[in-house]
């Protein structure tokens, strides 16, 4: 699959003349870009074969790109947080790998609070779990 650079304005306006006139193969295109590639492409047909006029199908174009844009800023933000829960769990594993490790039980104790941390995505937890550990000890 060829990586296309949609974030390139003059890329994306060339995919959408293609996909207008019928030309642009979308099938590989993630998500969200087949849907609005295929969309502008049945917008195009319209104005071809079915006399939709100019003014009417680029008012639609318009709509159709909101809409793309709003589902990839959806995309993106849901992927971003993708990626965090993904770091947190391989940093959480290190903390693991780390318990294992460990000579001391406060050693043992302080890693899986750093990984519960990172798992829960909390943070502050290690801190306030021992600081009610030091006030138990009182």
């Amino acid at each position: 699959m060829k990586k296309t650079k949609f974030d390139d304005s003059a890329v994306f306006s060339q995919l959408e003349d293609q996909a207008i006139d019928g030309a642009l193969d979308y099938s590989d295109f993630p998500p969200e870009e087949y849907k609005y590639f295929s969309r502008l492409a049945k917008l195009g047909y319209m104005n071809r074969h079915k006399g939709w006029s100019a003014e009417l199908c680029q008012a639609k174009q318009s709509e159709l790109l909101d809409t793309y844009s709003e589902e990839k800023a959806k995309a993106n933000e849901h992927y971003a947080l993708c990626r965090q829960l993904d770091d947190s769990r391989i940093q959480a594993e290190q903390y693991v790998t780390a318990m294992y490790k460990a000579k001391t039980k406060d050693q043992i104790l302080e890693n899986a609070l750093k990984a519960i941390e990172l798992l829960k995505r909390e943070p502050g937890l290690k801190q306030r779990i021992n600081k009610k550990m030091k006030k138990m000890e009182e």
